[in-house]
């Protein structure tokens, strides 16, 4: 009988197409290459840790002033300690020098986040790559003067700086991805819980969104290892960013493994079916907490927020505005966005008179149309603005100047011929207002507009904003 190989049992026999021809033994990452040589490591990102001189620690990577990255900064992982490791796994005496390098390449925490990246980098869809961080390469060879803070070592991975602002945020598709139906159990728990109907309908986008992430890593042979709540947003925020911290990850290679997440070596499907489950207890876990009520409270007193969160509301009690948001990053997919990735984008939209219009605009999304653009505002030169049926978005190339405006328009506005004509056709008179209002926003410092019936009509007569 044919020896089973570790590609055919941890792909259960089916292995993804993408990986036919490709070599999965990554020992060579892509070099962090930055814009100008004198960049410097500043302080730590999370200035409530205590550094010691074997954790991995997190900087801010600065060049000219400027916080575009971080630097991972990992300690050396020494012979040693993979020694260790091997005696732990039972491996013998005798059979250690010949292991050893095989150990010493698994084990060392570096190796594994810059795998993990390199996947992701490498096989993975780009509309998915936005759900972690962008890998920017690593940095094996970094000399005491690159630090200001912390303890010097040698190796970094670079990565995107995400910060707990709206430039960071992802937008995620309400209907795109491969998650459909949730757990049973997690739908009855809510129901159990007794939550208002809107914070049901938001405990569902946020697991949704969150499976989605875990899923795309699973496609592509990566199983995260450490999946926890704090992994999915930044210490002291309460919106999900990216899903991020690969350290304890495990990306396929050919190579038959010692361990798979802190276990033997196993199926695929057993370990993402581990992890989605736990993604699935940590979601229960704020639902049955309230976190978000709780985060709602704190700009408004409870019984306002309890009001609105257990009242239902219609667009003819509830005048809509046309809302226009810009955003660092493209979305996963041009289509309408999940309440969790677009919630964050409505509160800094709320105006300071009603704090809890982002909860009855939350409630009211299936009453809008999306219609997404590209802004692009190229030093010295003049803005320009583009729908999506005047570019294909998917394929747009995206620069520093880029961003993406995505027009949530009242259904009411819209005046169609047909339910199923086209994009073009549905803003057919609002068009040209609708560009102005776009470009308006991509001008300024702002990320949220928030535009009345009567201001948006007045667009042409120069009376706007």
């Amino acid at each position: 009988m044919a020896e089973v190989s570790w590609r055919d049992l941890f792909f259960s026999n089916n292995p993804p197409g993408f990986l036919k021809g490709e070599n999965t033994d990554d020992s060579v990452f892509l070099p962090f290459c930055a814009e100008n040589e004198n960049w410097e490591l500043g302080e730590m990102v999370d200035k409530s840790r205590l550094a010691k001189e074997n954790d991995i620690q997190v900087f801010w990577l600065r060049i000219e002033g400027r916080s575009k990255y971080v630097g991972k900064v990992f300690p050396e992982f020494t012979e040693e300690q993979a020694i260790e490791q091997l005696h732990r796994l039972g491996v013998s005496v005798g059979d250690i020098p010949r292991r050893l390098n095989d150990a010493l390449h698994e084990f060392d925490r570096f190796f594994r986040e810059a795998r993990a990246y390199s996947h992701v980098d490498r096989f993975c869809l780009s509309r998915e790559k936005i759900y972690f961080p962008r890998f920017y390469g690593v940095v094996t060879d970094m000399t005491r003067y690159r630090f200001s803070s912390g303890y010097a070592h040698q190796r970094a991975v670079v990565l995107e700086a995400i910060k707990p602002h709206l430039s960071s945020r992802r937008v995620l598709s309400e209907e795109g991805g491969v998650v459909s139906n949730l757990p049973e159990s997690f739908l009855t728990t809510l129901k159990d819980l007794q939550l208002s109907p809107f914070e049901q309908k938001w405990y569902c986008s946020l697991l949704t969104d969150r499976l989605r992430r875990l899923n795309a890593l699973h496609k592509i042979g990566v199983t995260h290892g450490d999946v926890k709540d704090c992994h999915f947003r930044l210490p002291g925020d309460f919106y999900d960013t990216v899903l991020y911290d690969f350290s304890a990850s495990y990306a396929f290679s050919d190579k038959w493994p010692f361990r798979v997440n802190s276990g033997r070596p196993r199926p695929l499907k057993r370990i993402a079916k581990g992890e989605r489950q736990r993604v699935e207890l940590q979601v229960t876990e704020r639902a049955t907490s309230r976190d978000f009520r709780s985060h709602l409270i704190k700009s408004s007193s409870e019984k306002v927020v309890d009001d609105v969160l257990w009242q239902s509301f219609n667009e003819d009690e509830q005048p809509l505005e046309l809302l226009i948001f810009k955003l660092r990053n493209r979305p996963d997919y041009f289509s309408m966005p999940s309440l969790n990735s677009i919630f964050p984008f409505l509160e800094a939209g709320c105006p300071k008179s009603d704090f809890c219009w982002q909860i009855r605009r939350g409630q009211l999304l299936h009453h809008y149309e999306p219609f997404w653009a590209v802004y692009h505002s190229p030093k010295d030169q003049a803005s320009s603005l583009s729908f999506s049926w005047e570019v294909q978005l998917e394929s747009v190339e995206i620069y520093e100047s880029t961003f993406f405006m995505l027009c949530l328009v009242p259904k009411s506005w819209i005046q169609t011929s047909g339910a199923n004509c086209d994009s073009q056709s549905k803003v057919r008179g609002l068009g040209d207002k609708l560009r102005q209002a776009c470009l308006h926003l991509g001008s300024s410092g702002g990320c949220v507009s928030v535009i009345e019936l009567d201001n948006f009509m007045c667009i042409d007569e120069g009376k706007f904003l």
